[in-house]
């Protein structure tokens, strides 16, 4: 499954643009996020890898948080 790009938008300036490893490490916390999903829907009656991929889908929730706020600051001119 391909994860459309965050940073794929008009810029009106460029210089305000995150750094790539921000960029590539947040769209791979995306994609992750969503094979987690897809992983837990599809084997949702085993009752271990439910409780394993909710907690792995609340770690990267709070990573991409701490991601998103590095990036914000960097981003400021």
């Amino acid at each position: 499954m391909l994860v459309p790009s965050f940073f794929n938008f008009t810029h009106i300036d460029p210089a305000c643009d995150p750094p790539e490893a921000y960029q590539e490490a947040f769209e791979l916390l995306a994609e992750i996020f969503g094979r987690l999903q897809g992983l837990r829907d599809r084997h949702c009656e085993d009752v271990v890898l439910h409780c394993l991929t909710l907690d792995l889908e609340r770690q990267i929730v709070a990573a991409g948080l701490i991601l998103a706020i590095q990036i914000e600051r960097l981003a400021r001119p």
